[in-house]
């Protein structure tokens, strides 16, 4: 009988230090899993802010060419609008005047 309690103490302390083991390996394994997501997004974070990057410099490039088009579009009306009264200027005041009379 003192045998197999012996036995028995013997199976119990290898089970207790199998749950040991198993404990401390599940402790290390969270730990590399939190280290894992930790990593993981510091990378996410920094793809993010490089993509979001590129996306503010396309866009502000984008205004800016259309800016520039805006600029010679708007220079463009402005010149043929002085263009044109300086051509027509004296027959603009005759109908203006006209106008101006017939009120």
């Amino acid at each position: 009988m003192e045998q197999i309690l012996n036995k028995l103490s013997e199976i119990e302390l290898t089970a207790q230090h199998i749950m040991e083991d198993c404990n401390q390996t599940k402790q290390q394994l969270s730990a590399e899993a939190e280290k894992n997501c930790q990593d993981y997004d510091q990378q996410l974070e920094a793809q993010t802010t490089a993509q979001i990057r590129q996306i503010r410099q396309k866009l502000e490039e984008e205004k800016d060419t259309r800016l520039s088009a805006l600029r010679a579009e708007t220079e463009a009306t402005f010149s043929a609008l002085d263009t044109y009264y300086d051509e027509n200027h004296v027959c603009l005041s005759k109908e203006l005047f006209q106008k101006i009379l017939e009120l």
